[in-house]
């Protein structure tokens, strides 16, 4: 550890697997691989290999971030002196997740814009969105890196044909677009008048991309000083190129995340206060997608209350994350329970929030040092595509007939309809009678469980507060009775996160889909379909891809 990091391993039951890892990415020379960007890292094949050389500019992005730091800053300057009181960031997973975390972790500097992230097709969550702040105070970042996300484009055409309504001829001055070069977003943009086109590196995939334009820009724009934010990557870059692990925080916690899970204990269960929470969801989909393929993966379980160390299962492993000037003891109590009976743990302290920029660089690191040692590709995505197919399929029926697929309900109780295919179905209802109760069909469901499992909510509902509260219970009832991993996402959000573990990972998850009646639904502008038959399109997608 240095002045800068406070990071301490307990491997308790996998200490012989963790120091065999850690040997293992010695004799393989991983650190200095890594740094020297050599594709054959993660597999042999040449199709990979090609796929990873081009997705290896994250590791340099704290020296690119130092160069267009005086750009942003400028940029930033610009929009505050027009008077925008709010940034409204369009995009999902990748482009989304850490401008979110800042969004929630950092505070805007005085006289900067707050900054907002929609991330829904939820029609509760578009119009929240519209009605919350005046939009002609409203600057929006069009964020897509394949400039193809079905959902951020189909924001823009909203927002831009709210204010184009207003009159003026100025709205395409309200726009900035984040996209690689040649993307048909950037087609769009120029076409358009969008008042600015950022394009990204190419050579940095969506889920490495918190210190690029991605992130930076948003940063920018709430009034971080990205001049200090480089800096600071820039001497974690330096730290975790060292081969010596004792001086390298980041192999540690990749040979700790690779050894756990090559030891049956691959639920990575992050903990962390709320003021720090955030910052699991970006770490969510970083491991998940980097790693979740092929049949295996980490896990990600993000978001679930501590509990006490007897609720929690044997295929776990720990991260806690805490701010040194604000521990938490619910965590710390917990920690000792879990590292007395010999669970694998990892603390985290961070020094200040600030220290975000050396953190998501850890995490990348890490994510790519255990997926060297999984022998997966931590840059492609084979699978995010299948539910992305499911659905256009759909809404091409959609469009033809004016009906979403879907059939009758199985059975209905308490004000809720339940739907599942076929197979399932025929063993939950396994002599129940003709109109099982809605308890005895999710008691049925879970009994299906078996050692290894995780229990995924997904819930293509609103984000508030109130839901929050509600999944958290959940969880922790679940959890406590079945000794269970339980995680949750909102859809589509989570598509674009965790989706490709759910569908390239080990067949161990069960996925209880969560919808709800629209009150209101919304158009969207040169589009046959709405926001609310987007978004049950895409959950009907996911539960045909799963």
């Amino acid at each position: 550890m240095n002045a800068r990091e406070s990071q301490s391993e307990h491997p308790g039951l996998i200490e012989a697997a963790y120091r065999g890892a850690l040997a293992s990415l010695a004799e393989t020379r991983a650190v200095e691989r890594l740094f020297r960007c050599d594709p054959t890292l993660w597999k042999p094949e040449p199709e990979h290999q090609a796929i990873a050389r081009n997705r290896l500019g994250w590791l340099d992005s704290p020296r690119w971030l130092e160069g267009v730091a005086p750009e942003l800053a400028a940029f930033a300057a610009e929009i505050r002196a027009e008077g925008f009181t709010r940034v409204l960031l369009l995009g999902m997973g990748g482009s989304s997740l850490a401008p979110e975390v800042l969004a929630r972790l950092m505070k805007p500097a005085p006289g900067a814009p707050t900054l907002d992230v929609l991330d829904s097709t939820d029609p509760a969550a578009i119009r929240s969105a519209e009605t919350s702040h005046r939009l002609d105070r409203t600057f929006f970042v069009v964020a897509s890196k394949s400039g193809r996300t079905v959902e951020t484009l189909s924001q823009y055409r909203y927002f831009r044909a709210r204010l184009d309504a207003t009159g003026g001829g100025t709205a395409a001055r309200q726009f900035a677009v984040i996209t690689d070069a040649g993307s048909a977003l950037e087609r769009v943009a120029r076409e358009e008048g969008v008042r600015r086109v950022f394009l990204n590196p190419a050579d940095i995939g969506g889920r490495y991309s918190a210190l690029s334009h991605f992130g930076m820009v948003p940063a920018a724009l709430m009034g971080v000083d990205v001049r200090a934010f480089a800096a600071d990557a820039s001497r974690a870059m330096v730290e975790y190129a060292s081969e010596d692990p004792k001086r390298n925080g980041a192999i540690r916690l990749g040979a700790f995340l690779g050894a756990a899970a090559r030891a049956g204990k691959d639920k990575l269960t992050l903990l962390a206060p709320p003021p720090l929470r955030p910052l699991g969801y970006w770490i969510e989909q970083l491991v998940a997608e980097s790693t979740g393929k092929e049949g295996a993966g980490i896990v990600p379980v993000e978001g679930e209350p501590p509990g006490f160390a007897r609720y929690y299962s044997d295929d776990r492993c720990f991260v806690s994350i805490t701010l040194e000037s604000a521990p938490s003891p619910e965590i710390a109590r917990l920690g000792a329970e879990l590292r007395q009976a010999g669970a694998p743990w990892i603390e985290i302290a961070l020094a200040n929030r600030g220290q975000l920029a050396a953190e998501f660089y850890r995490w990348e690191v890490a994510t790519a040092t255990a997926a060297a040692l999984l022998r997966v590709n931590p840059f492609d995505e084979p699978n995010v595509q299948e539910s992305k197919d499911r659905t256009t399929a759909i809404l091409a029926r959609f469009e033809k007939s004016g009906a979403l697929p879907g059939g009758a309900p199985r059975t209905r109780d308490q004000g809720v309809e339940v739907y599942a295919p076929d197979p399932l179905w025929e063993r939950i209802a396994a002599g129940a009678p003709g109109h099982p109760s809605l308890e005895m069909i999710l008691g049925r469901f879970l009994a299906l469980r078996k050692p290894g499992d995780y229990l995924a909510l997904l819930a293509f509902v609103e984000r508030t507060a109130g839901t929050e509260a509600s999944f958290a219970h959940m969880r922790r009832e679940i959890r406590d009775a079945l000794r269970i991993a339980t995680l949750q996402g909102y859809g589509p959000r989570y598509l674009h996160s965790i989706g490709q573990l759910y569908k390239g990972g080990a067949d161990r998850g069960l996925y209880l889909f969560m919808t709800a009646a629209d009150e209101t639904d919304i158009p969207i502008p040169e589009s046959r379909v709405t926001f609310g038959q987007l978004k049950t399109a895409q959950a009907l997608g996911d539960l045909d891809a799963l």
